[in-house]
């Protein structure tokens, strides 16, 4: 069975257009930044935010060798997304991504945490266009997470059906603290879906 990130990229890849714009909106060490990047192209555009220098320096360095150059690399916190891209992006943006937990190799202390990533789920249904998706990689294996992926998961439960669709993806197995796969597409008018979630 294909990674979460991996099943996340694929799902983004079928419905992201080159020369979108999307957000990467925990960058972390760059991983999903240089994906989104690599998607967009030329005429794209990608918004990486993370709280942490540090992994804005790592995923500078992860991008130096891309042929493009259309990363804007914003240090912040997610819960502003709304006020981090430009205002004229609302309802434009084609994908957004969200990993949350902490930056690998870096500091396990500090994490996301559902005080700061709900806003910033609430905030990315604003930004995405019809036909849009929102990817949240969610890891309730750490301290703090379990509560924050429950966090989650309410919130998307009292999506709007008529414009939302939503989709929950586990990983074969049966641990409870498994890392697991939140989607959420907003739906292009006349096209209501029942959500699976």
């Amino acid at each position: 069975m294909m990674r979460l990130t991996d099943q996340a990229h694929a799902l983004i890849a079928n419905e992201f257009q080159a020369g979108e714009t999307a957000i990467d909106a925990t960058a972390g060490n760059g991983h999903d930044t240089r994906f989104l990047s690599q998607l967009a192209g030329q005429s794209g555009k990608v918004f990486a935010i993370d709280i942490q220098q540090q992994a804005l320096d790592q995923a500078a360095v992860m991008l130096q060798n891309l042929e493009f150059h259309n990363v804007e690399l914003i240090c912040g916190n997610h819960c502003l997304l709304a006020e981090l891209v430009p205002s004229e992006q609302r309802g434009q943006i084609g994908a957004i991504m969200f990993n949350l937990g902490y930056l690998p190799g870096g500091d396990h202390a500090q994490i996301t945490q559902e005080l700061s990533t709900l806003p910033a789920i609430e905030a990315a249904l604003t930004l995405i266009r019809p036909g849009g998706i929102i990817t949240i990689l969610a890891y309730p294996g750490h301290p703090g997470g379990a509560a924050e992926t429950s966090a989650v998961a309410a919130l998307l439960s009292q999506l709007e059906r008529s414009q939302f669709k939503t989709q929950l993806i586990l990983p074969n197995t049966q641990s409870t603290e498994a890392p697991r796969l939140f989607v959420v597409t907003r739906l292009k008018p006349a096209s209501a879906e029942s959500s699976t979630l």
